[in-house]
């Protein structure tokens, strides 16, 4: 079996990798977080290492068939099981912006999703694929978000899902990730600073 047949029979990285972005942050997360107390900081360093290891994996070999299936699983669980994550008011606007919204959103969702699922997604399937499937499972990440929020959810996987496909276009066209993770923070910091208390600016809506 030549290379390119060994690395067509090991696409199900991406995709389980994509399966377990989804049932993490709409399943497990929430869970764990009920199950031992965790605050919002103990949340972004769970989704911090989450990510990183995910990403990990994301550049992995995994047989196709293998990680398809076991990636649609975890994905379909985390849709069936989505749950809200418990929200609190932020203590301290400043932290919000500072350390918050940088490490505990921008940096592990950058981290993963273009620096390395889109991507990995990509090379496994081929450009147009990867270029929906990475925006696609960028918005599902947000679905327990939106819940969160009393948002609502097909709205809410529209927009995430569309910025999320602008920012694989900085990060194909400056070939680096770490440009995406300065536009996120910046997005997100200015509805923080810019909050008239609308709900869609709201601590309760932009909590991390």
């Amino acid at each position: 079996m030549g290379d390119d047949a060994v690395t067509r029979a090991r696409r199900g990285a991406p995709a389980l990798a994509a399966g377990a972005a989804v049932a993490w942050s709409n399943a497990a997360l929430p869970r764990l977080a009920d199950r031992f107390g965790w605050n919002r900081d103990a949340r972004s360093a769970a989704t911090l290492a989450f990510c990183a290891a995910d990403a990990a994996l994301a550049r992995s070999h995994v047989p196709t068939a293998a990680g398809v299936a076991a990636g649609g699983a975890l994905a379909g669980a985390g849709l069936a099981l989505v749950r809200p994550v418990r929200r609190e008011a932020p203590s301290n606007r400043a932290k919000w912006v500072l350390v918050d919204i940088p490490l505990g959103t921008a940096l592990p969702e950058e981290l993963l999703f273009r620096g390395a699922l889109t991507p990995a997604l990509e090379a496994a399937y081929g450009r147009r694929a990867g270029a929906v499937a990475g925006p696609l499972t960028f918005g599902l990440w947000h679905v327990g978000a939106a819940h969160s929020a009393h948002d609502p959810v097909l709205p809410t996987i529209g927009v995430t899902a569309g910025f999320g496909a602008l920012m694989d276009a900085l990060a194909r066209r400056t070939g680096r990730w770490w440009p995406c993770f300065v536009v996120h923070w910046m997005l997100n910091a200015s509805g923080v600073i810019l909050s008239s208390g609308s709900g869609i600016s709201s601590p309760e809506a932009l909590d991390p």
